[in-house]
């Protein structure tokens, strides 16, 4: 009988942790991802210390497929006039054109959590 609770009970440890896991690789969603957190990450990030290395593919989302485009737009703009905000982007467009990670036609307008959020520069 012991032998079955403990077998239970790792069981279900193993369950919470593949959920957990599940749970931590999905993308954003629009309820998880602000206008206002895109941008307090993009001025906070300390663009010195990125380790270009541990960056993958998985780590650079379209926001266009989390934010509406009026939302979008505010980015943008928010970039255009904060010289912090815009020195950052340019840092880390420059760091992910090089590793192949986005393309010229594409730039950061937010980071949350270690992932970064491009858009295109013409609509």
């Amino acid at each position: 009988m012991k032998r079955l609770r403990y077998l239970a009970l790792l069981t279900a440890i193993l369950a919470s942790f593949a959920f957990a896991t599940a749970a931590a690789a999905a993308p954003p969603t629009s309820r998880q991802v602000s206008v206002g957190s895109l941008k307090q990450g993009l001025v906070n990030v300390d663009v010195l210390n990125i380790n270009i290395g541990n960056i993958t593919v998985q780590d650079v989302i379209d926001v266009n497929n989390v934010l509406n485009n009026n939302q979008v737009e505010v980015l943008k703009d928010f970039l255009n006039r904060s010289p912090i905000a815009s020195n950052n982007s340019n840092i880390l467009n420059n760091l992910l054109r090089d590793a192949n990670l986005i393309t010229d036609n594409q730039i950061v307008v937010g980071v949350l959590g270690g992932t970064f959020f491009v858009t295109d520069l013409v609509p």
